[in-house]
């Protein structure tokens, strides 16, 4: 039994650990979340699954929704391959101009503080982790 709860951790690969746990968590109180809205549901006579209204409010802005979307994708998929700082300081730079708007667009101060910003972050985060905590992040290439 002791075996069960014990985990063996590979130090390159500690970082994943969490996430996995996470999503495990995650799988079974959406399971919980299903049973009971599910017994309410056809305790009041009402079908476990019915067709959803429409998820987005009306004239939402698809440019920031799906381009964020697509960058969280991206980002998802090149950390491991390129490595969490200089993946992390690109996408917090791209994220930051997605959210600030057509009219700051020219304005290079924006631009500049934007990624400052980025810079000041992430390489703060990768410290803190990698220094501090002795939490291991994707290194990439």
């Amino acid at each position: 039994m002791a075996e069960l709860l014990r985990i063996n951790v590979v130090h390159s690969t500690q970082h994943k650990i969490f996430p996995t746990i996470s999503i495990g968590i995650l799988v079974l109180l959406g399971a919980i979340i299903l049973l009971v809205e599910g017994r309410a549901k056809v305790a009041a006579g009402k079908p476990i699954f019915s067709k959803p209204k429409s998820i987005f409010i009306e004239n939402y802005d698809k440019i920031k929704f799906w381009g964020c979307l697509g960058m969280m994708v991206a980002y998802f998929s090149l950390l491991d391959v390129i490595g969490f700082t200089v993946t992390s300081i690109v996408f917090v730079y791209l994220f930051n101009t997605l959210f600030g708007g057509l009219d700051r667009l020219k304005n290079k101060k924006y631009h500049l503080n934007s990624l400052i910003i980025s810079l000041i972050s992430v390489v703060s985060i990768s410290l803190l982790f990698g220094t501090i905590f002795d939490i291991t992040l994707p290194d990439g290439i």
